[in-house]
């Protein structure tokens, strides 16, 4: 996973995250607790884990804030105020600015994927892909409504792109190449009678790659150049950047023929190509490297001195509203009951706060401090989501202990003794 900024770049892998300085040629790391599953860049890096989501500043590579959370999620999406999570039966929307649980909208089980991020978007709309054997659907989610409002079937889809200027989505099947409007429409198609597993434009028309060839078309689809690539293992491509365990192969843009054959001695495991003269590389000892595409030359990437940073939560909130663990949302009254009882027994003073959608909510704070909230969710084994709200009264005032600390309440706000 990789993003380019202006002389840096951002590239994840496993738990590490590196900021790479293309000027200097060195990097620095952030190394999270779990492995990375999704990440995108907006206003900050946004990284989303096996059990975390984390907004990171990346000037300085230091997190900003977390958020602990109940389940796994495959993706994450950006909205304009929002962030989206993504599994397999539902979608969990976040505040963007506190990374504090929102609302939840259930869907069809399915593994979706996310087009584009919905801040490109009107009306805070999410466009999905859920893909078979032979065919994919393309849904459309009002986030605002929590409901599908458009399906749409097509042959299976390969490769997409959204072009925010157009408003339009590109779509790579094994017909061509399709334009889609945000109703799903095709506007445009583009035929092309070769095998496509990924695409990206060109100024004279597209760049079709598979595995085996490098093809350049035209924009009503005519070949302008062609350039096979057949190796015994197969490649890996990225752009013009091709890659098995034994050979990198590099791709002059302008002629499309090979630039560079290298062999694979530094046992490359992937490439990212930075622009048409060099590219970053991440080997299988996890060291990296840039690669200067026009004559192949490896250079070596020095780490900097770097001091792990200090987790600073967002302790950001309003006058009049509060953090809350809420542990629970049930349509029974009694089993809210039940369950409000069972943590009671364990420690936890949790309340039950029913809104006017008639759930019936497990709920314990508020808290001043996200971090506090953060620590006693991690340690009561309960799945549970931090919300953030206006305060909820409370005249019932009280010592706890839970988990070997001691806490008080007070005028419906929770601090730890120490």
């Amino acid at each position: 996973m990789f993003i380019f900024l202006i002389y840096t770049a951002i590239l994840i892998n496993n738990n590490e995250i590196y900021k790479i300085d293309m000027t200097e040629l060195s990097f620095n790391t952030l190394t999270l607790n779990e492995e990375v599953i999704d990440y995108k860049i907006n206003d900050l890096l946004y990284v989303l884990t096996t059990r975390n989501i984390y907004s990171i500043d990346t000037i300085n590579l230091q997190i900003l804030d977390r958020t602990l959370l109940p389940q796994k999620f495959n993706y994450l999406n950006i909205g304009k105020d929002e962030i989206f999570l993504i599994a397999t039966s539902e979608i969990i929307i976040l505040n963007r600015a506190n990374l504090a649980f929102k609302t939840g909208i259930g869907i069809e089980p399915k593994d979706y994927e996310p087009m584009t991020e919905s801040a490109h978007l009107p009306k805070n709309l999410l466009y999905l892909v859920v893909h078979d054997e032979k065919k994919s659907v393309i849904k459309i989610i009002d986030c605002l409504k929590g409901r599908i409002i458009r399906n749409a079937p097509f042959a299976r889809i390969k490769n997409f792109y959204y072009i925010p200027a157009e408003k339009q989505f590109v779509i790579l099947t094994a017909s061509g190449l399709h334009y889609l409007d945000l109703n799903l429409k095709i506007k445009k198609s583009i035929k092309f009678k070769f095998p496509g597993e990924n695409f990206f434009f060109d100024k004279d028309g597209y760049i079709i790659t598979n595995p085996q060839a490098i093809c350049l078309i035209d924009f009503s689809g005519g070949i302008i150049d062609f350039q096979p690539l057949i190796f015994n293992n197969g490649l890996l491509h990225r752009d013009f950047v091709f890659w098995n365990n034994d050979f990198i192969v590099l791709i002059d843009p302008l002629t499309l023929r090979i630039g560079c054959l290298l062999k694979n001695n530094n046992n490359i495991k992937d490439v990212y190509p930075i622009d048409y003269e060099q590219s970053i590389c991440i080997n299988k000892n996890n060291e990296l490297f840039v690669i200067d595409n026009r004559i192949g030359a490896f250079k070596n990437l020095t780490k900097k001195a770097y001091a792990l940073v200090k987790v600073l939560e967002n302790q950001a909130i309003s006058q009049d509203s509060l953090f809350y663990l809420q542990f629970g949302a049930f349509s029974d009254k009694e089993y809210a009951r039940y369950f409000c009882d069972s943590l009671n027994k364990r420690g936890l003073p949790v309340f039950i706060d029913t809104g006017d959608d008639h759930l019936f909510r497990i709920k314990l704070g508020g808290f001043m401090e996200k971090t506090l909230a953060q620590e006693i969710v991690e340690n009561s084994g309960v799945a549970g989501w931090i919300v953030y709200h206006k305060k909820i009264e409370s005249d019932v005032d009280s010592i706890f202990s839970f988990n070997q600390n001691d806490y008080y309440l007070k005028q419906g706000i929770i601090t730890k003794k120490e």
